[in-house]
């Protein structure tokens, strides 16, 4: 009886498999490998001392201030420069430059006009109506009054106002078609 209730008190527990402990060895090993190698490499090093590269020292470029003061004789002078007088001659240069690029630039819109024009050829001469010239007020036919009945007072007529016809206005020219510019 004793057996029975042991085997039923403690059931067996079914094993899992243990795939990681395989990578897990692999990857020790790895590691252990490196830091191994990683040490010898350095405590080699230190055996060797490095050699330092060495570069002569050489002298800047150009001339010194004291050369150009020998060069030039005095040494108690500053050397001064007037800087006012050359900003104002690069201004100017720079103006004349704009202006030499803003004429260039309108030369060349003035070819590429001309060159649009000649590509749509020329215009035909359309006909324009003929202007209305308008007649002397003495031409305007004077209006036509009833005629008196006899025995009756006839009172002279209000003098009729004529006012010269003003000429119609003219049609404008049509302008000439434009090409809108090419970027």
């Amino acid at each position: 009886m004793a057996k029975e209730s042991t085997s039923q008190a403690a059931p067996e527990r079914p094993t899992r498999p243990r795939f990681w402990v395989g990578p897990l060895v692999a990857g020790a090993c790895f590691a252990l490998g490196y830091g191994i190698t990683q040490r010898i490499i350095v405590m080699q090093g230190a055996l060797q001392k490095p050699q330092r590269e060495g570069f002569a020292a050489q002298p800047f470029p150009g001339q010194t201030l004291e050369d150009l003061r020998r060069r030039h004789g005095d040494d108690q002078q500053a050397l001064t420069a007037d800087v006012a007088a050359k900003e104002a001659e690069l201004a100017r240069q720079r103006d004349a430059e704009k202006a030499a690029l803003e004429a260039e630039r309108l030369a060349a819109e003035a070819k590429r006009n001309a060159e649009q024009q000649a590509a749509l050829g020329p215009l035909p001469e359309q006909a324009l109506p003929e202007p209305v010239w308008a007649e002397p007020a003495s031409a305007v036919p004077a209006p036509v009054l009833p005629k008196p009945e006899p025995g009756r007072a006839v009172a002279e007529p209000a003098p009729v106002q004529t006012q010269p016809a003003s000429p119609a206005p003219l049609a404008p020219f049509p302008a000439a078609p434009v090409a809108p510019p090419t970027p």
